[in-house]
């Protein structure tokens, strides 16, 4: 290295060019193969940088965010992570199943813009530069904070446009520095709206929200619960509902499945992969061997010479046959050895 290229690296904002975001060890990963997956390159969210989920009510937005600090803590033993619950419901929303370790995680109900954003910059960025190992920030939602100016209005009648997209352009600008430099994950949440001017042809719905909430992001992330009849069901056709009935005949529902789609993504990999997760309404997350089933299939990491049997073959050890998709995610389920191969090929 020259002596003016020593003198340039010195300074403060240089790019450590060394540095990959996408190593595995610096990559937040998921307990869901399928969310891994769609990422793309990395397999995960890198560290330091920041994902957008939006979605309509109730599609999953605050599991996903939930499976994410269960994920960090069972990746990282040491890993801290915080969320700020806009809408103050937190108590009512973790359970234990998600595998979020409470002597690491700290959940914050406030709404007000000071309490987040300069509470990061202000409060926890001296903490982190004492040695805190925060890995894993999340925001759920963005749509929930306050605006500068309506927080010290006297009345709702004053309308104040154009208020809670600068609050939160201002916002996300002011930890920019905390969270790349330190390299911690960012997720945040927003509602959607009706697109009144999507005309004939033009998407139903939008994000809510202003143009800089995207931009800041580098992954935006669609989340919808699918309501298929194949949503209700596992692949193999069991059905999440028990024998209770409602008092209109209606059988009790345990569990649902939600698409998760990485619409765009800054980084240029990953745009357009969809994932799906199921979720038990008493155990969390479950049967996640059908998606690496799903996805084994979807790609091509197994052969199929007919519509019924699965040929996985790996490397120099003799294939292996099954037939029926069943025998395929029992043994998925069953050889924690397997699955770690045949996730390794569908993420390579």
């Amino acid at each position: 290295m020259s002596k003016w290229m020593k003198q340039l690296s010195k300074m403060e904002g240089a790019v450590d060019t060394e540095y990959d975001f996408f190593a595995p060890e610096n990559v937040l990963g998921f307990p869901s193969p399928s969310v891994n997956w769609i990422f793309g390159k990395g397999h995960g969210l890198p560290f330091g940088y920041g994902a957008l989920l939006f979605g309509p009510p109730k599609a999953g937005k605050s599991i996903f965010s939930n499976l994410a600090v269960g994920g960090l803590h069972a990746q990282d033993p040491e890993a801290m992570a915080v969320k700020f619950n806009t809408e103050m419901r937190e108590a009512g929303q973790m359970e234990d199943y998600w595998g979020v370790d409470p002597n690491r995680y700290q959940a914050y109900d406030v709404n007000e813009p000071e309490f987040i954003f300069d509470r990061i910059k202000k409060d926890i960025f001296p903490m982190v530069q004492d040695g805190m190992p925060l890995k894993l920030i999340v925001i759920d939602s963005l749509q929930g904070i306050q605006g500068v100016k309506e927080a010290a209005r006297d009345s709702v009648t004053n309308h104040l446009m154009g208020d809670h997209a600068k609050t939160i352009q201002d916002g996300l600008k002011a930890i920019l520095p905390v969270i790349r430099r330190h390299k911690i994950a960012l997720i945040c949440t927003a509602h959607i709206r009706g697109n009144l001017d999507a005309g004939m042809y033009g998407p139903k719905e939008k994000m809510a929200g202003g143009w800089g909430q995207k931009h800041f992001f580098e992954y935006y992330i669609e989340i919808k619960r699918d309501n298929s009849a194949e949503g209700k069901k596992s692949v193999t056709g069991e059905a999440f509902e028990t024998e209770v009935k409602d008092f209109r005949g209606k059988k009790e529902k345990t569990g649902h499945k939600i698409y998760i789609k990485n619409n765009d993504s800054s980084v240029g990999m990953g745009s357009g992969r969809s994932g799906q997760i199921t979720i038990d309404y008493r155990k969390g997350l479950i049967n996640t061997e059908e998606e690496v089933f799903e996805l084994a299939k979807n790609i091509g990491a197994v052969s199929r010479p007919n519509n019924r049997t699965y040929i996985w073959n790996e490397g120099a050890e003799d294939e292996v046959k099954f037939a029926s998709k069943g025998d395929f995610i029992e043994m998925i389920r069953e050889n924690e050895g397997f699955r770690k191969n045949l996730l390794k090929k569908i993420y390579e």
